[in-house]
């Protein structure tokens, strides 16, 4: 095996080991992947204030470009908006930012975010999408 097919094959199995921890199991994954938004499944400790924080200035930087400020849409779709045509669960969302979304211009950020950074980031999509609905900017 070349080193260029065993490098993607380890980062395949970290992609797919961090899906795993953060759903539960692969079979959750399948479950939820086409399941609307709703509630979050992240931890309380990344849906604190300092991880959603955190999430809007990695977002500003790495994703405002292509899904517009406050994740409202541009060149890419809405992602505060609750709707997802690639799954709109945590798992789901981490699985389109961290391995990409085949087909579409959403390239794969696994290898450039941490966990850590992408967990923030869905935190804050959460909190966004939250705070959008609180203020009647979106239908239930």
């Amino acid at each position: 095996m070349t080193s260029v097919c065993l490098t993607r094959w380890q980062r395949t199995i970290g992609i797919l080991a961090a899906l795993a921890s953060l759903a539960g199991s692969a079979s959750a994954i399948a479950e939820e992947h086409d399941r609307p938004a709703g509630g979050s499944e992240l931890s309380s400790v990344v849906r604190d204030a300092t991880a959603i924080q955190a999430g809007k200035e990695r977002f500003s930087e790495r994703c405002a470009f292509c899904h517009g400020g406050a994740g409202r849409g541009a060149k890419g779709p809405c992602l505060t908006c609750g709707r997802f045509r690639h799954g709109g669960s945590d798992a789901s969302l981490y699985a389109n930012i961290a391995g990409g979304i085949p087909g579409t211009q959403m390239g794969a950020f696994g290898t450039t975010l941490s966990q850590e950074e992408i967990a923030h980031i869905i935190a804050y999509l959460r909190a966004e999408t939250e705070r959008r609905k609180a203020a009647g900017e979106l239908d239930d």
